[in-house]
């Protein structure tokens, strides 16, 4: 069972719209704490373990999504969005090598009566899953 709470909301004066999504609400410790995970070290070679603090921080933040959209043209047939998951982001990215794990990004357009909407989720360095949707209202048709 996963609980989850959604908010989102369109800003009044600005063409844009935010979301939060909090997930596994009833479970405050989602972290996976892999027992291979090399240990950093510090300048003068000392194992540096993280604090309380930021492991708590790292835990909350776990919960969250968090997703943006621009509303943009005269009656908003363009949208730009973007997105970060958290806990995406801390087990699927490789320490060792840069990637866009836990991001995502979209378009959208909307031609006439249908809206044409692309997006992609970076889950690894191996790949991201892009999807595709053409969607309309046939009661409008």
């Amino acid at each position: 069972m996963d609980i989850q709470l959604g908010y989102s909301k369109r800003l009044k004066y600005l063409p844009f719209r935010f979301s939060i999504i909090l997930r596994q609400l009833q479970r405050w410790n989602i972290r996976y704490d892999d027992p291979e995970k090399e240990q950093s070290q510090s300048l003068f070679g000392e194992q540096e373990e993280e604090s309380g603090l930021q492991k708590e921080t790292d835990n909350l933040f776990r919960h969250f999504s968090f997703n943006g959209e621009f509303l943009l043209g005269k009656n908003q047939n363009f949208r730009i969005r973007g997105g970060y998951n958290h806990i995406q982001r801390k087990e699927l990215s490789v320490e060792s090598l840069r990637s866009l794990a836990g991001f995502s990004m979209g378009i959208g357009f909307k031609i006439s009566y249908f809206k044409l909407d692309y997006a992609a989720t970076f889950h690894h360095v191996a790949g991201a899953t892009n999807h595709v949707t053409i969607s309309t209202n046939l009661q409008k048709i």
